[in-house]
């Protein structure tokens, strides 16, 4: 039985629609493709980083979601420009893609999202979207939350749509935060960008699927290998070895993890 008929076969005890088992099963083996692509390349590329170059994937800011994220603080910062990821930032990227998928069909947030949109604009930040999704996500997502505008397919973690993004709205680096939930491709490339990065961990029933496909074929995330690499230079973690749970922090409080390890 191959990588995909066992994922399938196990998606089904779980009840979900068929759409969804297919959708999940194709997404599953891209993942595993992409994470088998270059991947002694990129394990023998974190090795050589120095500490500095390893900070490209330490976010500003790291928060359960987006609503627990403190924008006054960013607000008192400078910041006048925030984008937003959307899939399993925003919210789940398996609801979005099959509502993307159904013809005729607008793709919906929730209240909570529109609400927080609606705030940030109260407070006058310029809000856009930023995703490495296709333009229908993109586009239908903008419309629904009434976002300022978006960029779709931004092949992140590049920083030419970073760079893109603040030219179009007249913001400085030093004036614009990015919002993610990807520390390879949000974190890093905002920070190469320049920008104010915020890290959510927030992970939808696809990247959980995800990391089963990984663990199925053997393997952990590029993620977990930075993870891993900048928890042995003492330079970032998700978890205190002091304190249990998730070290959550606002911007301007980044713990002093070497004095806690």
């Amino acid at each position: 039985m191959d990588l995909a008929e066992k994922l399938a076969k196990v998606l089904k005890v779980a009840n979900l629609p068929e759409e969804a088992v297919l959708f999940l099963v194709e997404k599953g083996c891209a993942l595993v493709e992409e994470e088998k692509a270059d991947r002694r390349a990129f394990a023998e590329e974190l090795e050589r980083m120095t500490d500095d170059e390893l900070r490209r994937f330490v976010p500003d800011v790291y928060q359960k979601n987006i609503y627990k994220i403190d924008y006054r603080k960013l607000k008192e910062r400078g910041i006048r420009l925030i984008s937003f990821d959307i899939d399993d930032t925003i919210n789940d990227v398996l609801f979005n893609n099959l509502q993307a998928r159904i013809p005729g069909g607008k793709l919906t947030m929730s209240a909570d999202a529109r609400d927080l949109f609606r705030e940030l604009k109260e407070m006058g930040f310029t809000v856009t979207l930023l995703t490495n999704a296709h333009t229908k996500i993109a586009q239908d997502t903008c419309e629904d939350l009434q976002a300022d505008g978006y960029i779709a397919r931004a092949d992140k973690p590049d920083t030419r749509n970073f760079l893109r993004t603040m030219e179009r709205y007249g913001a400085e680096p030093s004036q614009t935060a990015h919002v993610g939930n990807s520390m390879r491709q949000d974190i890093a490339g905002g920070n190469l960008a320049g920008v104010t990065t915020c890290l959510v961990r927030r992970a939808g029933v696809s990247m959980k699927a995800g990391k089963f496909f990984l663990k199925t074929a053997g393997l952990k995330t590029k993620g977990h290998l930075v993870r891993k690499r900048l928890l042995e230079r003492g330079l970032w973690r998700k978890h205190h070895n002091c304190s249990k749970g998730d070290q959550y922090y606002q911007l301007g409080e980044m713990p002093d993890y070497r004095a806690n390890a």
